[in-house]
Parts: C-alpha cells; sequence; structure tokens
C-alpha cells in the first residue's frame, strides 16, 4: 500500500472520529416562568453541549433575551432518553439565584 495513500486514510479516519463527539450537557429552557415545571423535560430541550459552561452561558443568553426578562433553565449532564418519552440525567447544574 502506497504511503500517501496510508496517510490520507489515517487522516480522515481521525477527522471523522472528531466529528461525532457526543455532547454531555442537555440544556432545559421554559419562556416567561421564573421556575422550571415539574414533570416532563423532554418538552424543554433547548440543546446539547460539550462542557457545562457553553450550556449555562447558552440558557443565560436565552433568558435576557426573552420579550419578558423572565425564563428559567437548567443543565443535565448525560441525560438519556427512558424509554417512555422522557429523559433521566445523571445529574443537573443551575446557576445559584442572586
Amino acid at each position: 500500500m502506497n504511503v500517501r495513500l496510508l496517510l490520507l486514510l489515517s487522516a480522515v479516519l481521525l477527522g471523522a472520529t472528531a466529528c461525532t463527539q457526543v455532547p454531555q450537557w442537555t440544556l432545559f429552557y421554559v419562556a416567561d416562568q421564573d421556575k422550571m415545571p415539574e414533570g416532563a423535560l423532554a418538552p424543554h430541550i433547548a440543546g446539547y453541549y460539550e462542557q457545562l459552561e457553553q450550556c449555562l452561558a447558552k440558557g443565560a443568553g436565552m433568558v435576557k433575551l426573552s420579550q419578558s426578562g423572565k425564563g428559567s433553565y437548567k443543565c443535565g449532564y448525560e441525560c438519556k432518553d427512558d424509554q417512555t418519552g422522557d429523559v433521566q440525567c445523571a445529574r443537573f447544574e443551575r446557576v445559584p439565584a442572586l
């Protein structure tokens, strides 16, 4: 096998695996409410992020840009489909109230 071809195949494989990294944090957001409602979280999914800081920043930005200036968000770590139409997360993080 040609050395150049081997290097090209290696570069393609490395590039492909870098693009398939699974995000670890899920943003849950509710507009116009100061508190996240009880019950299913799946309808409130607003994005997926690799880092907690990205998730929290996006949630804060969504609240800031909302028409009412209100909103509630939290970030769930390693959330999975629970086969009942909702998600379960290993843990949650949210910004403490000021």
